[in-house]
């Protein structure tokens, strides 16, 4: 069930808190490798971030004139950056895990599979004339 959209300040600004501690959340479990926690946290933060974008642009706008709450929201911002990249490397450290572990064997639709020097080899050879 969706939050109501935050209309005043203090309703914002919990809104905001909310996503900070889910981030916060979301960092602790990337580090430990906890991939069921780190699921459920980011499911919890995907859904405070939506409850905080509901908000109204012209409102924010007004409301924004604080040095307080632009540096609020570029610290979440660069923490939603940084969680983003984490999980790009580790997602691609677990691919070339699984890729060392579990090599894949290519089957070839046609033909008899790769050549002697790998796939991608053309044959040196050419045909000059054909005749029947």
């Amino acid at each position: 069930m969706a939050a109501p959209v935050p209309n005043k300040p203090s309703e914002f600004d919990a809104a905001l808190t909310r996503v900070e501690q889910a981030l916060a959340e979301v960092g602790a479990h990337l580090a430990q490798g906890q991939a069921s926690e780190l699921e459920r946290a980011c499911q919890i933060l995907q859904g405070t971030m939506l409850d905080c974008s509901r908000v109204d642009a012209r409102w924010l706008q007004s409301l924004s004139s604080g040095n307080a709450l632009k540096t609020r929201l570029s610290v979440v911002r660069a923490g939603i950056a940084q969680v983003r990249e984490h999980m790009a490397r580790r997602a691609a450290a677990v691919q070339r895990s699984l890729q060392i572990l579990l090599p894949t064997q290519a089957a070839a639709t046609y033909g008899r599979g790769p050549a002697a020097y790998g796939t991608g080899q053309k044959s040196a050879a050419s045909f000059t004339s054909l005749s029947a």
